[in-house]
């Protein structure tokens, strides 16, 4: 569970879900390739002495940091689902968090959008949540099976009680 999460006595934890790792194939390349690359280039570099070695653990030291903000960035960019509320947490950068709540009983319309080759063979896409007013929307994209989100958001709207008059008209 998130360490930012705080839960009510009787809200109930229903879904956690992150970015799809594969959607982050070319920041992996690249991290990859600034690690490696200054492995094969080892002996040309370390003739140019402290510059050449300079370079090396620079590059390394790049790689290793592009590779651990990744992995922060994909830990921490989160949608949680509860019984009470849906919550969006955007981390931007590594001192740069945005929490963003909705209440389930504030939600009016919730869809899923899967677009493109790639996204329709691995099944990820976006997650749409459109509040009561029609103008407040949370998105996330980039989501491992956004169907089943989806579903669950719309089996507890069904559940939620409407403010309608139940009396004869």
């Amino acid at each position: 569970m998130p360490p930012h999460l705080n839960l009510d006595k009787d809200e109930k934890l229903l879904l956690i879900s992150r970015r799809y790792f594969l959607t982050l194939t070319w920041e992996l390349i690249v991290a990859f390739f600034l690690i490696v690359m200054p492995f094969f280039l080892m002996f040309p570099l370390f003739s140019y002495g402290r510059f050449g070695i300079g370079f090396f653990i620079y590059a390394v030291t790049v790689g290793f940091l592009v590779l651990f903000k990744l992995f922060v960035m994909w830990n921490f960019n989160t949608l949680i689902i509860t019984t009470k509320r849906v919550i969006k947490t955007r981390q931007k950068g590594f001192f740069d968090r945005t929490i963003s709540e909705m209440l389930i009983s504030r939600i009016n319309d919730v869809s899923h959008h899967i677009r493109g080759f790639w996204a329709t063979m691995f099944h990820f896409g976006t997650l749409h949540i459109v509040a009561g007013n029609g103008q407040t929307v949370l998105d996330f994209p980039h989501m491992k099976n956004p169907e089943a989100a989806q579903k669950t958001l719309n089996e507890l709207l069904q559940k939620v009680p409407t403010n309608e008059p139940q009396g004869k008209v």
